[in-house]
């Protein structure tokens, strides 16, 4: 989980020069941008086509597909707000607001299950030290949030942790850190090529010695993919420890709204859309996050909004995806454009007197279980 599209290798890969020149994308643009720009020339060419690690699809067929019910009310009454993929859809519940996928893939956990070789091609520097991940900011931000509330660390769980990006920043900043990743490739790249405590399983598959464990259970980019969401908070609260907390991130659904009405405004909708549906099968705002958290059984802390993904833009020059932190100026305008709006959100959720609206690119949550006290 935790990437909208996993991409695998191409046919040819990166000249040794690039792996082990001076320009490992350690850092953000303004640091030796220019080599990094360099470096980009320096793949020019060396594939023309965009080839995926996992095992997504253009197009799905009728028979790929299920219909189900709001996993927040079981409300079958809904309206169907977009298609993508020819089959799967976007809708919303009549009963309760909730926006989700229906019909959905069977096992679109199952996205993940794809080529380990070609997960590793993506993000080989990664494991040998000498790159960052894109998402190391957003990762740290995150991990930010979790130590001002719990100060003096403690245990922490990753759930679907996919190769281990953020438990690996977890561990380097003094968490007691396992993962939980249900994909067998992506979690045999974490135990093996960053030595981390992976348990390859669901989370309801964790045994009884992990039960009352947690301080902090995690679920960050990972909560949109779970078909059962109040069987996962269920077990959750299993999980966590006494004074233990919940932390959840999400896509913003009211940003995917705003995405999807702008581009058609501008003649620029995307073919396949703009939410992810083919692994995203439950689409958040502040508010049907939050009832589906008092539901599980969580009350929440604190709400806010992260800071935007910078979606690293290789595949774009050299038709193969790569984690690392691209330079900001091979996809400027999405750079810029995600910027500006996540700043415009804090106005917007002023205006809204705290509602989070439709400019901010995700909504968090940091939750305690319900029956104690606050913290």
């Amino acid at each position: 989980m935790r990437r909208a599209a996993e991409r695998g290798a191409p046919d040819t890969p990166p000249r040794p020069g690039w792996v082990a020149g001076a320009s490992s994308f350690t850092g953000p643009w303004w640091r030796g941008g220019g080599r990094d720009i360099l470096a980009a020339m320096s793949l020019i060419h060396e594939s023309h086509d965009y080839e995926r690690g996992g095992t997504q699809k253009d197009v799905y067929t009728p028979d790929e597909v299920v219909e189900v019910p709001c996993p927040l009310c079981g409300g079958d009454d809904r309206t169907r707000l977009y298609t993508e993929y020819e089959v799967v859809g976007i809708s919303r519940c009549h009963a309760c607001g909730l926006i989700y996928t229906s019909p959905r893939l069977r096992d679109p956990e199952k996205v993940y299950w794809g080529d380990a070789e070609s997960y590793l091609a993506e993000a080989r520097l990664i494991f040998e030290g000498k790159a960052a991940h894109h998402r190391d900011p957003n990762y740290d931000e995150e991990l930010r949030a979790l130590e001002r509330e719990k100060p003096g660390r403690g245990r922490l769980l990753d759930v679907g942790c996919n190769m281990g990006m953020l438990l690996r920043r977890a561990v380097a900043r003094g968490w007691e850190a396992e993962g939980v990743e249900p994909s067998p490739p992506l979690a045999s790249l974490a135990r093996e090529r960053l030595g981390l405590t992976v348990h390859n399983c669901f989370l309801h598959e964790l045994g009884a010695d992990h039960e009352g464990r947690w301080d902090v259970v995690a679920l960050s980019d990972v909560f949109e993919h779970v078909t059962e969401p109040l069987a996962m908070l269920a077990d959750a609260r299993r999980l966590l420890a006494p004074g233990g907390i919940l932390y959840v991130k999400v896509p913003n659904a009211r940003w995917n709204l705003f995405k999807q009405f702008a581009l058609a405004r501008l003649g620029r909708a995307p073919r396949q859309g703009v939410w992810d549906a083919y692994e995203h099968v439950v689409h958040y705002t502040h508010e049907t996050l939050l009832e589906m958290l008092r539901r599980g059984g969580f009350r929440p802390r604190r709400v806010g909004v992260g800071r935007p993904v910078q979606v690293p833009a290789w595949h774009l020059h050299v038709g193969h995806y790569y984690q690392y932190p691209s330079p900001w100026t091979l996809d400027w305008k999405r750079t810029l454009g995600r910027w500006a709006c996540y700043q415009a959100s804090r106005l917007e959720r002023l205006v809204r007197l705290g509602s989070i609206g439709y400019l901010a690119p995700n909504v968090f949550a940091i939750a305690e279980p319900a029956g104690e006290a606050a913290g």
